[in-house]
């Protein structure tokens, strides 16, 4: 019931957000709505105020506004233009361009708005201190005889100030020799030890970057409203990095496509993460919020970024793409999303077979 709840929450929350968010620019620019729809399909609740009819539709994986005389998935058959003020083609560049695009900022705006908050409210954690709180499992700090209450002082001869600077002087040292210089009690003591080399995500890129396993005591340091808001944005576009990485591994194959996962296993992740903890949650809303910003940037078309490019187009060359063109290309977008929907719940499904028989093999 929390998984089911939590994932509820979570996709109403994200898809009202987008959907206002086009709602809001169009009209802000003029634009008639005709549609407000949470979920796609047939309605089970609608209502109708002034010129909007307001849904909740049965299949609720995402959402759509419907603005007179713009061909989108909800009109994949096109409308008669009558060349009216309120029409989404009466309106210029910017207009039409900022109504499309108003739906992703809005999820980058929810996402910064939810970090900032965590941060605002929990602060940030920092480490204070070049002294050994503990080790990772098989460190090798630890078999080269390190120990918790250790100060590092040092790294070949050169003077370390604080773990900011003993982190980037490791790190940039995958498998090699260091002679680390401790304080122990009272003496000073200088060790050799080898860095393991890991891969891992470093500023939006896949490095090696060298590790000995060690860890200091954190402090966590009030933030204010600045400070959050900042951290809030720092946040928010590491995600953004972390989404475009994934692309190019995909395109180079250095990912898979059977990494990919879909609803499913967000509403694993969602009931998780709320049993976590209020921030845990939270910060999981705001990674979906960003992640579903950044896929609907994409040049795909349907996605908001696949309008974008027809708007883009016409506003360069001067020139309007037929309708039935662009009605054959919305076809193409639809074919390719629905083939990536079956991967990804192809995906989802074969991890619970997977998580089920190796559970069945725990207990035996």
């Amino acid at each position: 019931m929390t998984t089911l709840l939590s994932f509820i929450i979570l996709l109403g929350i994200i898809v009202f957000i987008h959907e206002l968010g086009h709602f809001t620019a169009a009209k802000l620019t003029g634009m008639r709505v005709e549609i407000f729809s949470l979920g796609f399909g047939r309605a089970l609740l609608k209502k109708k105020w002034g010129e909007t009819e307001y849904r909740i539709a049965w299949i609720p994986l995402g959402g759509y506004v419907k603005i007179s005389g713009m061909m989108d998935e909800s009109s994949m058959g096109g409308e008669e233009l009558k060349g009216e003020s309120f029409e989404f083609e009466s309106k210029n560049f910017f207009q039409k361009s900022f109504v499309i695009l108003a739906g992703v900022i809005m999820n980058f705006i929810l996402a910064v708005a939810i970090y900032s908050f965590i941060t605002y409210v929990n602060g940030i954690p920092e480490v204070q201190s070049t002294e050994i709180k503990g080790f990772s499992e098989n460190s090798p700090a630890e078999k080269a005889g390190f120990m918790p209450g250790d100060v590092i002082n040092g790294v070949d001869g050169e003077y370390v100030e604080d773990w900011t600077g003993l982190t980037r002087v490791i790190h940039s040292r995958p498998d090699d020799e260091l002679l680390i210089t401790v304080t122990r009690a009272d003496s000073i003591l200088t060790l050799p030890v080898r860095t393991m080399s890991v891969r891992t995500l470093v500023d939006g890129e896949i490095k090696e970057i060298g590790l000995i396993g060690i860890f200091s005591e954190t402090v966590i340091k009030n933030a204010g409203l600045g400070t959050s808001v900042t951290e809030g944005f720092k946040t928010s576009w590491y995600w953004v990095k972390i989404g475009w990485l994934s692309i190019r591994m995909l395109v180079s194959g250095e990912a898979s496509f059977r990494d990919l996962g879909g609803p499913i296993m967000i509403a694993q992740m969602s009931g998780e993460s709320a049993r976590a903890g209020i921030w845990a949650y939270l910060a999981f809303i705001a990674f979906i919020s960003v992640n579903v910003g950044f896929l609907n940037i994409l040049p795909v078309p349907l996605l908001d970024g696949g309008h974008f490019m027809f708007i883009l187009y016409e506003g360069v060359t001067r020139k309007k793409i037929p309708q039935k063109i662009k009605f054959r290309i919305l076809q193409t977008g639809m074919i390719i999303l629905f083939m990536l929907m079956i991967v990804v719940f192809f995906n989802d499904t074969a991890r619970i077979f997977k998580g089920n028989n190796e559970g069945e093999e725990n207990v035996r």
